[in-house]
């Protein structure tokens, strides 16, 4: 039987394997969506190791949408200033085959409902290109607020550079 309910979760420890494997195919199917540039170089204890260093704060999460066994999007929270601590970097990719069937709202959902009832952080912060008119769109209707009324340019992984907006959504 195939499985056809998606569930939005906090990522585990044994994610790790499969969690590297999605954020490398999602480096290859969207120019909207970035990694780190050493995810190549990790390890599946690495990552292994990095989850359960995550689960254990209340200034950064992973969250994982599964289809059955197979993880087909993320929704992360990152700390942004290591000292202070207020202000998180949300990031949010969803396997190309699955867009538009509403994972990407699922999993920000699960991240403001996170942000609002165990985060100690006070502001979510995130960066979206414009041409990503959907990211726009749901960051907008789920109360993100444009920092600045005129976006800038930034470069995407295939080099080209962008147009993009800074968002906020606060406590």
């Amino acid at each position: 039987m195939t499985a056809t309910v998606v569930d939005v979760r906090p990522a585990e420890a044994a994610d790790a394997a499969q969690l590297l494997a999605l954020l490398m195919q999602l480096a290859t199917e969207s120019n909207t969506f970035t990694v780190d540039d050493g995810l190549g170089e990790l390890s599946e204890a690495d990552e292994r190791q990095q989850i359960e260093q995550i689960t254990r704060t209340t200034t950064n999460t992973i969250f994982v949408a599964a289809l059955g066994e197979q993880l087909i999007g993320i929704g992360t929270v990152q700390a942004t200033d290591a000292l202070i601590k207020q202000q998180g970097e949300v990031g949010v990719a969803v396997l190309k085959q699955y867009w538009g069937a509403g994972l990407g709202t699922a999993l920000v959902e699960e991240v403001m409902t996170w942000f609002r009832d165990f985060s100690t952080l006070k502001q979510l912060t995130l960066t979206v290109q414009t041409r990503n008119h959907r990211a726009v769109k749901l960051y907008r209707r789920l109360g993100f607020k444009q920092v600045l009324p005129t976006p800038y340019e930034v470069v995407d992984p295939t080099g080209k550079k962008v147009l993009a907006v800074d968002m906020t959504l606060a406590l």
